[in-house]
């Protein structure tokens, strides 16, 4: 009878949504590699309870929305097998949620599904509108615009860009970091409210949320186009329990 009840009662929690926290602004952008005993379909079929995992461990506590990129296949071997944004209500909660038993025991979960050497997350977050840097850090990410917004709506739109080939590292970071301040110029009158980037000295990716349709500017496609050649670009999904997790996709985990 117990075990009927336990039953049930875990059937009822994993059928309710994710709660939201209202906005955003403290964020976690990681970069994973597959852990080395998997392959390509294994860890896909591992990420999707993975993810679920994830929304669990921070929902109704700090969890703003999750989004979780897996690039194409044949991507470059530089490229990592997933990228995810946490969006979460603060560092604090963050920290006291990570510091708890079960946020120990997610912590180590990690490397069932990720290899330990290369995967992490792109530390520190810098705010990009305070900090103005003139040359983007190699592995850091950026809040371009730095506003507290609700990541849960809107559209969200990922992007992955690798570097031209004819462009050095060192050019090709300190044009991303012009081309990031023109593109929220442009945009953010148009409907941006947030954008997160990673800046790496082999690609760049962005999350970009927008109020509604996402604005279309043929002078930043064409600024973009001068660094970056495109490796994928569309909008997040909303992503359920029981759904498989596909590579050239994107997902927004909090449903």
């Amino acid at each position: 009878m117990l075990s009927f009840i336990t039953g049930f009662f875990t059937l009822i929690f994993i059928s309710l949504p994710a709660q939201s926290v209202e906005e955003a602004t403290y964020f976690r952008a990681w970069q994973g590699f597959k852990a080395t005993q998997l392959n390509e379909q294994q860890f896909l079929r591992d990420l999707a309870p993975f993810m679920r995992e994830t929304v669990d461990l921070y929902q109704g506590r700090a969890l703003n929305n999750y989004i979780v990129i897996v690039p194409p296949a044949g991507k470059p071997s530089f490229v990592p097998d997933e990228f995810a944004l946490v969006a979460l209500s603060s560092k604090e909660a963050y920290q006291a949620i990570r510091a708890t038993p079960e946020g120990e025991r997610y912590s180590a979960r990690h490397w069932d599904v990720f290899d330990r050497s290369n995967s992490k997350s792109a530390d520190p977050m810098v705010n990009f509108t305070q900090d103005k840097p003139t040359k983007l850090a190699h592995n850091h990410s950026y809040d371009v615009i730095g506003k507290p917004i609700d990541w849960s709506k809107g559209r969200t739109m990922v992007y992955i860009g690798l570097r031209k080939a004819n462009l050095t590292a060192d050019a090709f970071l300190t044009g991303l970091a012009r081309h990031l301040d023109f593109v929220k110029n442009r945009l953010q009158s148009k409907g941006l409210l947030g954008y997160i980037v990673i800046a790496n000295e082999n690609y760049e990716v962005a999350f970009m949320n927008w109020a509604d349709e996402p604005a279309q500017d043929a002078r930043v496609g064409a600024d973009g186009a001068t660094l970056l050649t495109p490796l994928m670009y569309q909008e997040a999904l909303h992503f359920q329990a029981g759904d498989v997790v596909k590579a050239n996709s994107a997902y927004s985990t909090l449903f």
